[in-house]
């Protein structure tokens, strides 16, 4: 699949400290093949998150062949902004 991320998202990450970006995209670039990606689950329909190393969390559509990342974000703020899902 192509993976593809929003620039928002792709702002966020790149603010991130070297360590911490690393590790963001090594989850990422397991969207690439979604059935066997790490710490996933379907949200509604076709809106997936991803858990990040436990402290970072990805949001993501599935539609076709493509996986568009819409945001990253810290957990914490996922929890504030969306509630425990």
């Amino acid at each position: 699949m192509q993976v593809r991320i929003k620039p928002k998202a792709q702002e966020f990450v790149d603010a991130l400290p070297e360590k911490s970006r690393r590790i963001v995209y090594e989850h990422l670039v397991q969207l690439k093949d979604p059935k066997t990606a790490r710490d996933i689950e379907c949200i509604q329909g076709t809106e997936w998150r991803m858990h990040i190393a436990h402290t970072y969390t990805a949001f993501f559509l599935i539609e076709g062949n493509t996986v568009l990342i819409n945001r990253v974000m810290t957990i914490e703020d996922a929890h504030k902004r969306y509630g425990r899902l």
